[in-house]
């Protein structure tokens, strides 16, 4: 109950600071998390990103404004954190399907989003099968992604694509006892106040000319244990340690450290590092 009231007090804060610029480290103090822990949770719950959210909101109370006051466009634009009336014009109307000097002449149905309320729930929870591990530094070798948006899959599925068409993927399980495929997303292209990008790896642990490399740093690593290699399965495990696992542990994660998902033949772990 008290992580729900946490969540909603990040809402309410939010809200009474719709005309100011928002520090998201902040509003994880709020919740006692990190501010990349914290926003990984609110797309978990709730399907957008916290920086989606903030925008709609901004944008739902300047449509409000628009029919009922006065108020100028470059006020407005100015009002709800926007640098100029164009990109403010451009945000609205990709929002609204209504540039706002229409909507103001026409007065025409508006399309609001709502304040979120979390509300605690009881669901069916399977237990979690976990190991702490600690692991020295180590270099691992591989492909990668580049830099993407978070929610870019067609770039994931092209890289995995790739790694099948150019037999990588024969290439890192034959050197790897055909035990362990590394699959790695890295955070360190993060900062505090955005989490829409990463940089996805397929590694494993034998250099090749065409390979790039990335460092795993010494760490402590929580490892979640998955019977079974299937997507919407790795996915609902990811909502589960971030939303359930890691606000009721003991643990917090550390930042700017690779996530790993270790494949086995017939399984795979995800591995959080953990302080």
């Amino acid at each position: 109950m008290e992580y729900y009231e946490s969540l909603n007090k990040v809402i309410d804060e939010i809200e009474n600071n719709l005309t100011e610029k928002i520090d998201y480290k902040n509003l994880a103090k709020i919740v006692g998390t990190s501010s990349y822990t914290m926003q990984r949770i609110f797309v978990f719950l709730t399907g957008i990103t916290l920086t989606e959210y903030i925008r709609k909101r901004r944008l739902s109370k300047a449509a409000e404004e628009l029919i009922s006051t006065n108020i100028k466009i470059i006020d407005l634009a100015l009002k709800y954190q926007y640098d100029s009336p164009i990109s403010f014009s451009n945000s609205f109307k990709k929002m609204h399907g209504i540039s706002p000097q229409s909507l103001r002449r026409n007065k025409l149905t508006l399309k609001i989003f709502p304040k979120i309320e979390f509300k605690p729930t009881i669901d069916t929870i399977e237990e979690l099968e976990f190991r702490v591990i600690n692991l020295n530094k180590q270099r691992l070798y591989g492909i990668t992604t580049g830099i993407i948006k978070e929610t870019n899959s067609k770039a994931i599925r092209d890289l995995f694509d790739k790694s099948r068409k150019e037999k990588i993927l024969d290439f890192i399980i034959n050197n790897s006892n055909q035990k362990e495929l590394y699959y790695g997303a890295s955070i360190d292209v993060y900062d505090n106040d955005l989490t829409n990008k990463i940089q996805y790896y397929i590694l494993g642990k034998v250099p090749r000319n065409d390979f790039i490399s990335i460092e795993i740093p010494k760490a402590t690593w929580a490892c979640f244990k998955l019977k079974n290699k299937e997507q919407d399965n790795i996915l609902k495990l990811y909502n589960t340690i971030y939303t359930k696992w890691l606000p009721s542990s003991k643990y917090t994660e550390i930042l700017n450290y690779p996530q790993l998902e270790i494949y086995y033949k017939d399984d795979c772990e995800i591995c959080i590092p953990i302080k």
